[in-house]
């Protein structure tokens, strides 16, 4: 008896295809800065948020940081005084595990974004402590409070945005 065999025998190629995925997440939604003090006044203040922001990067990334305007200003129409967001510093650090090779950056705040974060490798759920540091400059602000029983509050929105590298 003859046996016959048959053999076919086709393939297939497999890709997997590795797209730039970047989240960044800010952790508290708003940051109070205040001056209760003569030395607040005169020396400025430092607010530190840990873990503020979060960071999801499959590869290289950079997280710049800016204001959505170029001063603080009043919702009361009536004050008419405005603090620069450039007198705003905001610096981060690693809350965690160090990133080899990362750069941390203190900017001042700026319609442009500035390079906060520079880092050469991705990462996971990554959180950054970030420090909002105001002016003093002897005594800048001691004319811009203006309300008799309550603080007169400036306000400008802080964006952050992360780009792969």
């Amino acid at each position: 008896m003859n046996s016959i065999s048959t053999y076919a025998q086709s393939e297939v190629t497999l890709n997997i295809k590795l797209h730039p995925i970047q989240t960044l997440v800010v952790n508290q939604a708003k940051v109070d800065i205040n001056y209760t003090t003569k030395e607040d006044y005169q020396n400025g203040v430092t607010i530190e948020e840990p873990e503020h922001i979060t960071v999801y990067s499959t590869g290289g990334f950079t997280v710049q940081v800016k204001a959505s305007s170029a001063n603080l200003v009043s919702a009361d129409p009536t004050v008419t005084e405005t603090i620069s967001s450039g007198d705003i510093q905001i610096s981060a650090t690693e809350s965690t595990t160090t990133i080899p090779g990362i750069t941390l950056n203190a900017v001042a705040l700026d319609t442009t974004g500035k390079d906060l974060i520079v880092s050469p490798s991705g990462c996971v759920d990554k959180s950054f402590n970030i420090a909002y540091a105001a002016k003093g400059d002897l005594n800048q602000y001691v004319n811009k409070y203006f309300n008799a029983n309550e603080p007169t509050i400036y306000s400008t929105d802080v964006i952050y945005e992360i780009v792969a590298r």
